[in-house]
């Protein structure tokens, strides 16, 4: 059953992430909102009712994705030009809907994304992931970043995406405890026992669709840069559609890295759809060579 509306009637997507994903399968506004108003039923028909009618809001979703190119996203050979091409695409839709950029489901509505983001940060606190020395691999506009600052102690939100960055500044301008930077998106480049967490939230896919050798990289580096206990939380590994391939990568890194594997694939949230894929460093490692970043 590969219905978004087929899923979200049996509690296996919320409604906002049904609708997205219509959007992204290419519908209007007014092509969903036919699809919506002929499901029978209440409840979850009539959350489902109720976003359908903000036809305003798909359509600027809907617009966003198109002229970023988000919706038809490929692979290049050379990983310095996929991640370009790919910070790009961030580039152009952070300009047309700053919060459907980093949250599709968010229908660019602010109530929906901060309820996603309280929902995401309340499991980070209930599995003891925060407190430490944080980096927000993607952090995009910041929108974790600036939530979990109070409650640790930095955080660094680091994205490919100039526009991205610049967002994340303009936004959290003056806040305490958080800094944003542009990364290349090739590697990480962290002292060896530097961080407690590094936290990739709907990120990690875009370094696996630019390459796997890019995605190895960056696991090899931030298990270099974990203390003792800390973690690699991977809020989806890729955009594969492949659980196996996911779960064999995700025993691949542990192996290679001394990691333990503490969720591997589990789906914590309500409102959005993101698998989790935690890695935690349980012993101290040598330091590797630090690669360019």
């Amino acid at each position: 059953m590969s219905d978004p509306l087929a899923l979200c009637l049996a509690d296996a997507l919320s409604p906002e992430v049904a609708l997205a994903r219509l959007v992204l399968a290419g519908l209007s506004p007014d092509e969903i909102a036919v699809r919506v108003a002929a499901l029978p039923g209440d409840g979850r028909v009539t959350q489902l009712r109720r976003l359908a009618a903000r036809r305003d809001a798909l359509g600027r979703v809907r617009d966003m994705l198109a002229a970023s190119g988000l919706d038809h996203a490929a692979a290049d050979a050379a990983p310095a030009d996929a991640v370009a091409r790919i910070a790009g695409l961030f580039d152009r839709a952070v300009v047309h809907a700053p919060l459907a950029s980093v949250a599709a489901y968010s229908l660019d509505d602010p109530a929906i994304l901060d309820a996603a983001t309280a929902e995401l940060v309340a499991w980070l606190d209930a599995e003891g992931m925060l407190g430490g020395d944080v980096l927000d691999l993607g952090c995009g506009i910041g929108r974790v970043a600036a939530v979990i600052a109070p409650r640790v102690r930095s955080v660094l939100g680091a994205d490919a995406s100039p526009a991205m960055v610049a967002e994340a500044h303009r936004r959290h301008a003056g806040a305490a405890n958080v800094r944003f930077e542009h990364t290349a998106g090739l590697g990480l480049a962290f002292p060896s026992a530097s961080l407690d967490l590094v936290l990739a939230v709907d990120s990690f896919p875009y370094l696996v669709q630019a390459g796997i050798e890019v995605a190895d990289r960056h696991v090899a580096d931030a298990a270099v840069a974990l203390r003792p206990g800390g973690r690699i939380a991977l809020l989806n590994l890729s955009y594969r559609a492949d659980p196996a391939a996911d779960a064999a990568d995700a025993r691949r890194w542990a192996a290679q890295h001394g990691l333990i594997l503490d969720h591997a694939g589990t789906r914590p949230f309500t409102l959005w759809d993101g698998a989790a894929w935690v890695l935690r460093r349980a012993h101290p490692i040598s330091p590797s060579p630090s690669p360019t970043r």
